[in-house]
């Protein structure tokens, strides 16, 4: 493979050729299959039931996702996976203000694409990949219930810190820490970047009712992490994400939430005013924070590293 000039290594003119980028990410998934198959092995332990299941997500997260990150970045690119991710520094806490700002004021708007996305119809000739894709929810829907049925606190507690956090953190390593950050360094534009693996992060989660908030979503970390520069504040609202669909859960559960609360901000079948008016705020709020320099585009490479870097792991200058 070809040297990349890392002064000019947002422009795609730069790229050799296509095919660097499919050796990376064959690589990449190629390591992540690797982690797969060694986590199924997880399901011959002497375990049962939650302890089993945690077990399993557990190593999913670290030998299917945050394993390879690690290894794509220093077989690959042969530079410190740390550094590469920018996970070797504490994150800002402006930007985690900023991420809940946003996350918060447009959880309305990304309920209603929920809602919309769950009640698509496809048409009469794609009936038989509708009827796959709704088995698929199914069997999703299920084993999230069987996980999240509990009412007592150490579940619920391990849920969060597994499902919640360790997942959170994993699938940011590996989609936006390996995957859309190493097509930006390939030359790729930060933009196509965010969106081809937010449409990637969606798709393999394999639940075709719920690809768009998801997709959403994805571009969402995806931006937080460009404009942050560190992979912790993406890994943050991804882990806030998912925890608080757990916590919600279990205050259903418990009878401390009305099962619609999930439904918040929804219109269901009238003119979804909370929705626009929670989109619009977003928007207002991205516009203003980038017009004062709040949100820029971090630098695709981190400091002191070698001007230029063969794929091979030899160094020039």
């Amino acid at each position: 493979m070809g040297v990349i000039s890392y002064s000019d290594v947002r422009n795609l003119t730069d790229m050799k050729s296509f095919i660097d980028i499919c050796q990376f990410v064959l690589i990449l998934l190629g390591f992540a299959l690797c982690g797969l198959f060694v986590t199924t092995s997880l399901a011959l332990l002497p375990l049962h039931g939650n302890a089993l299941q945690w077990t399993i997500f557990a190593g999913q997260n670290i030998l299917a996702f945050i394993v390879p990150s690690m290894l794509m970045w220093k077989i690959c690119f042969k530079v410190s996976p740390l550094r590469a991710i920018e996970a070797d520094s504490y994150p800002r806490i402006s930007m985690i203000g900023i991420a809940l700002l946003i996350y918060f004021v447009g959880m309305p708007a990304l309920n209603q694409i929920v809602y919309w996305n769950q009640q698509m119809q496809l048409p009469d000739f794609l009936s038989s990949f509708d009827e796959w894709c709704r088995n698929m929810e199914k069997l999703a829907e299920q084993q999230t219930k069987g996980l999240l049925n509990s009412t007592a606190l150490f579940p619920t507690a391990m849920n969060i810190l597994v499902i919640g956090v360790l997942t959170g953190i994993g699938e940011e390593f590996f989609f936006r820490g390996a995957l859309q950050k190493g097509l930006e360094w390939c030359g790729i534009n930060p933009h196509i970047a965010i969106w081809s693996t937010a449409f990637i992060f969606s798709a393999v989660h394999f639940q075709f009712f719920g690809f768009v908030p998801r997709l959403i979503l994805g571009a969402f970390f995806g931006y937080l992490y460009w404009w942050s520069g560190n992979i912790w504040v993406n890994s943050f609202a991804h882990a806030l994400n998912n925890s608080l669909v757990i916590i919600s859960t279990w205050c259903i559960n418990k009878g401390l939430l009305s099962e619609e609360f999930d439904m918040m901000g929804v219109s269901d079948g009238g003119f979804p005013t909370a929705a626009i008016v929670s989109a619009i705020a977003v928007g207002v709020i991205i516009y203003i924070l980038l017009q004062r320099g709040i949100l820029k585009g971090s630098n695709v490479i981190p400091p002191k590293l070698p001007t230029k870097i063969n794929y091979n792991g030899t160094e020039t200058n």
